[in-house]
């Protein structure tokens, strides 16, 4: 461990402790010893009594799990929303508890005089400068920043987005805590709970908390996503205000309406639900596989209803972006897929991730891969999620040792928070009872489909044309250094080591017979020369080389025997 790991490590310790006491006062003790936090503690058998267990004990276990990572604070807070994507790991109760950690998080917001200072020091002007209504109680209290109503001097009602003060330095520090317990609970994870890629999920969090600690970068992708965005007139995109924007402060046009999620409402406002339901889809599939840019992680608290044909998305911290090629070839892939046309899936898949398999390699991924979807077809029909089965093809590609690329990751996360909104609105939909087919094929305009086939076309034909061109040159660069004897061919063996470990061991033992005979040879001849008169102490040489000659070649016989 380097100097500078080592301080680190010894800072994260008392708070590797904290973390350890709060998630035994909501009756975590058993899982705090399993996962081996309990290791700095010197006396872990006074452990649970020490620590009162609160009255939190009384409710559901998902229900305190929740309670403590709030408790916990942002880093924390965000790591539970992370593992509310995790269907495949996680039960559906804990779930849809830590779905709750995206909007009604109990947490501490910024006072008016440290939003002022913040404003002061981000902007250089007074509150009142720019500003001419500011509402003190925030509208939204999240882990990293806090949200305010307000209206610029022109009368414009913008939301402003404060980051909350330490915030950062909370995170950067409980980063490096987690960073050591990723290592302690590394074994344990993948015994109890089957999670073998904790260090990539840790490192996946890390990079995408940092990102949403810069608003500025948020801004950025907002404003990208507003101005990309064809469906003007059913989603409405904040626009950025970027004289008072900052790495701190980010202040937007202000989207008034009913979270998406809030369904009763919705009823009683008479809106029709599957109305609102296409208009979401439309844009988010439009942002994936017509643009290409895309907000990667849509929530309910995220998405508001404007009216019966309007719809607001707000939050635009972490993006996808697809090139051409991989939303073509995605897109495939989900017909496919959706179609349980299962082996052409697999093959887009393969050819998404550019790997290369052999035959056998090809089939133990296509085997796997109906194996897991047999395994939860037995589930009721509402509780499946085809987005799941998606993400269950990238843990099976890692098994093959498959790399697949960070952007399939987010679509088939995006995909997951789309379904599940989805579901909101209609709770037996799945991508499955969706035409996804024909879906797809109606956002597509007539001329966007010619033009996919002709570029398709030509996009062949210039591969072709470029191997035909440049075929002279290759031939002519391998004849010229097979005429210069520069030309070389590797041959790399398989399954050879044992056969050649015989050889050898043989070489070996025919050397070392060649020089036991030497040994006896002349040892014989020692003790012939040496019966003559004054040659005596030939004799006894010869006589003592012949008499170890004899041993080894006696026991060279027995492990031979053996």
């Amino acid at each position: 461990m380097k100097i500078i790991e080592f301080f680190k490590f010894f800072k994260a310790v008392k708070r590797i402790r904290e973390v350890s006491f709060i998630f035994i006062k909501h009756g975590f003790y058993q899982f705090v010893i399993s996962i081996g936090l309990s290791r700095y503690f010197i006396f872990k058998k006074y452990l649970k009594k020490t620590y009162y267990i609160s009255d939190a004990e009384e409710a559901p276990p998902e229900v305190r799990l929740r309670v403590a990572l709030e408790e916990l604070g942002p880093t924390f807070i965000k790591l539970g929303q992370m593992a509310s994507q995790e269907i495949s790991i996680l039960p559906a109760q804990y779930i849809n508890e830590l779905k709750k950690l995206q909007d009604n998080v109990r947490l501490t917001f910024a006072k008016n005089f440290q939003i002022k200072e913040i404003i002061k020091s981000g902007l250089g002007k007074n509150i009142e400068d720019i500003f001419l209504e500011f509402d003190e109680l925030p509208i939204a209290s999240a882990s990293i920043a806090q949200v305010h109503k307000a209206v610029l001097r022109d009368g414009t009602k913008v939301a402003v987005k404060i980051k909350k003060p330490n915030a950062a330095k909370v995170i950067r520090e409980d980063l490096d805590v987690l960073y050591f317990m990723v290592k302690i609970v590394r074994e344990p994870a993948r015994e109890l709970f089957h999670i073998d890629n904790i260090d990539e999920l840790y490192y996946e969090f890390s990079k995408n908390i940092k990102a949403e600690l810069n608003f500025l970068q948020e801004a950025g992708y907002t404003d990208k996503i507003r101005k990309a965005n064809i469906n003007t007139e059913t989603v409405v995109i904040p626009k950025i205000f970027w004289e008072y924007s900052t790495d701190s402060i980010l202040v937007e046009e202000f989207i008034e309406g009913i979270k998406i999620s809030d369904k009763n409402e919705l009823l009683k406002k008479g809106y029709n639900l599957k109305k609102i339901l296409d208009i979401f889809l439309e844009y988010f599939f439009n942002q994936i596989f017509l643009i290409g840019f895309f907000n990667a992680d849509p929530h309910p608290g995220n998405i508001f209803v404007l009216n019966e044909s309007e719809i607001g998305v707000i939050d635009h911290g972490l993006v996808g972006n697809l090139t051409k090629n991989t939303r073509q070839k995605a897109l495939k892939y989900l017909i496919d897929f959706l179609k349980e046309d299962y082996d052409g899936a697999a093959n887009d898949f393969i050819e998404i991730c550019l790997a290369e398999l052999s035959e056998k390699e090809e089939q133990d991924f296509k085997h796997d891969l109906m194996e897991f979807i047999d395994s939860v077809s037995v589930k009721p029909f509402r509780d499946i999620y085809s987005s799941e089965l998606l993400l269950e093809t990238l843990k099976i590609a890692k098994k093959h040792n498959i790399t697949v690329p960070s952007e399939l990751n987010l679509l088939f996360k995006a995909l997951l928070s789309i379904e599940s909104i989805a579901k909101i609105l209609d709770p037996s939909f799945t991508f499955n009872n969706l035409n996804f087919y024909d879906f797809a094929e109606s956002k597509i305009s007539g001329k966007e489909k010619v033009k996919f086939i002709r570029e398709s076309f030509f996009s062949k034909l210039k591969s072709y044309g470029d191997f035909i061109a440049d075929f002279p040159k290759k031939a002519e660069k391998i004849l010229r250094k097979m005429s210069e004897d520069n030309f070389s061919i590797e041959f790399i063996h398989k399954g050879l080591d044992g056969l050649i470990d015989g050889i050898e061991k043989a070489s070996k033992r025919l050397m070392i017979g060649l020089l036991l005979s030497a040994l006896i040879i002349s040892s014989a001849i020692l003790m012939f020369l040496g019966s003559r008169p004054a040659m005596g102490w030939m004799e006894t040489m010869g006589t003592a080389g012949w008499i170890l000659g004899m041993l080894y070649l006696f026991v060279l016989l027995i492990k031979g025997l053996k």
